[in-house]
This record gives structure tokens, C-alpha cells and sequence, in this order.
């Protein structure tokens, strides 16, 4: 999947924010067609996706979708009409176990192989349950597919239910899901942890501080749900010019110092800085230029 700094949610019934959705600052949208989405109006946002698919093709933006759990009666339909050119990724909510991903690879695999379409679409695993998150590890290994992996941190949402916790604006109660789903992400070699949302949407100082949490952890993105929240975000999971600028002479330092000596380790602004260092800043570099930030 494409890399992401920010996932903006869409429902996928109005058909007005779907099509215009490049136009916002967001990396990528997740066109909902599970929670936000009423009963009576699934069919619909079905045939609103279905055809939009086919004019985001060359879209430089992750084009993913939220599917109904595979237990509701309303995955097969979901994945019917949307597995087609166009998209990127299918989120799969709700998850107790492997098995439901398990399920996804092969329907994924079939329409795939039917329809002709060579662009693997991967799956971003939604926890959402006490189940999924303790078996975190095992989601993300579930299927080659799995690109990334959400923790997340809504109000009042499945994940507050699930867990049974407190939910506060400073997040302790979070820390330790959100690291796990860290910790078990990178093990399984995900590149990809998504955070978020923050429910609020005029609280754009809220947004910052928990996004900055999320980031500090080892979150790569954040999902958002208004189209203002982008640009704050995108910045947060930057990097930003005076990061970018400090990698870039970090590795010029440690050039210089093993031309003239064959150092691997020197001080650099004061501190030591070795091979570590040096994979850590080109890991950045790559990440800038991923998202057209370097000159």
C-alpha cells in the first residue's frame, strides 16, 4: 500500500464526498461502508464506490475501503462490488481472530483471478476487539496481504467498548494497547501502523497533542475524519524540514570522518553516532522522499 500519513474516513453512500475526494490533503481515504453507513443505505454506497473505483485507477492517494465484518452477512456483497481496479486496500474491522483474515485472502484471491486484476489489494486489520488485540502478532501474519495494522483511539468507539477502559484526552488508558499493536506490528515487519482518530473536530490542539502520542510510540499514520485534520497530521508525521536537515548532516559528518580516518563512530553535536544512527537518518531520508519532501 501506498505510505500514509493520513487515512481521511468517507462514507461511502455520499456520492458528492467520495468523487471530490482527492481534492483534500489527506494521503489516503477509507471509504466507509461499515459503520457509517445505515442498513437501508449498504446497497447504495456500494454502487457510489463501485463507480468511483474506476476514476481513481492512476489517483496517487491510497484508495482503500472499510468492509462490514466477515460475520454480518454483508462482507461477500462488500467485496463483490468493490474488488476492482482502483483500490488499494480493503479495511477489515472487528477482528477476534486470524481466521476472518484468513477468509478475506481467499475472496480477495478468487475475485482477483476472475476479474483479471494484477494489482495485488492488500488489507489493513482493524482490531477492535480484546481478542484482536491480544492476538495482534498473529492478525498481522494472518496473510501476505496484511500491509498495516490500526490502534486506535476514538471516543466512545468499538475499541473503548471492547477494552472497558476510561477514555481520556491524555491517553494513559491507551498506552499499553497502543504499544503492543507497535511492538507486534514491527515484529511481524509491517512498515505501516495507523492511529486515530481524534473525535473532536474543532479541537485541532487535541488532534495535535494525541497524533504527537501516536508518533512518539512508533505510529507511521493517524486515521482522521475531517478533511481539516489532514494537514495538521501530515505534518506531525512529517518529517519535517529541521529532522530532514539533521539526517542529511548527520550522514555528511559520518562521510567526512570515515574519508579522513575510517571512523565508524564519532561525535556529532554533541553526541556519539555510529552505523545506528546512520540507517536510522536514511530510514527518515527515505520516508521525506516518499512524500516529495526533499528538495
Amino acid at each position: 500500500m501506498k505510505p500514509v500519513r493520513s487515512l481521511l474516513y468517507i462514507p461511502a453512500n455520499r456520492r458528492e464526498w467520495v468523487e471530490s475526494a482527492p481534492e483534500n490533503a489527506a494521503d489516503g481515504y477509507i471509504f466507509d461502508l461499515e459503520d457509517a453507513v445505515p442498513l437501508d443505505e449498504k446497497e447504495h454506497a456500494r454502487e457510489v464506490l463501485a463507480e468511483a473505483l474506476a476514476a481513481f485507477v492512476d489517483e496517487e492517494s491510497a484508495i482503500t475501503a472499510r468492509i462490514n465484518p466477515p460475520d454480518t452477512g454483508l462482507f461477500e456483497a462488500d467485496l463483490e462490488a468493490i474488488v476492482r481496479p482502483g483500490l488499494d486496500a480493503v479495511v477489515v474491522p472487528k477482528l477476534p481472530s486470524p481466521t476472518e483474515l484468513e477468509r478475506t485472502d481467499h475472496v480477495l484471491s478468487y475475485l482477483e483471478s476472475v476479474r483479471g486484476i494484477d494489482d495485488r489489494i492488500e488489507i489493513i486489520a482493524l482490531p477492535e476487539t480484546a481478542q484482536g488485540f491480544r492476538r495482534c502478532y498473529d492478525l498481522c501474519t494472518a496473510s501476505e496481504r496484511v500491509a498495516a495494522i490500526v490502534g486506535g483511539t476514538s471516543k466512545g468507539a468499538d475499541i473503548q467498548r471492547a477494552l472497558g477502559f476510561e477514555w481520556t484526552p491524555g491517553g494513559e488508558e491507551k498506552r499499553h494497547m497502543l504499544s503492543k499493536v507497535v511492538m507486534d506490528g514491527r515484529a511481524a515487519g509491517l512498515e505501516q501502523l495507523i492511529s486515530g482518530p481524534w473525535h473532536d473536530v474543532e479541537d485541532i490542539k487535541g488532534l495535535q497533542r494525541e497524533a504527537r502520542i501516536a508518533h512518539q510510540l512508533g505510529y507511521t499514520g493517524y486515521q482522521i475524519i475531517h478533511p481539516s485534520h489532514a494537514e495538521p497530521v501530515n505534518e506531525i508525521f512529517g518529517p519535517d524540514r529541521a529532522e530532514i536537515e539533521r539526517c542529511r548532516s548527520l550522514l555528511d559528518a559520518i562521510e567526512d570522518a570515515q574519508s579522513a580516518a575510517g571512523r565508524g563512530a564519532i561525535r556529532h553535536e554533541g553526541e556519539m553516532i555510529d552505523i545506528a544512527h546512520i540507517r536510522r537518518a536514511e530510514d527518515i531520508l527515505e520516508r521525506a522522499r516518499a512524500f516529495d519532501l526533499l528538495d
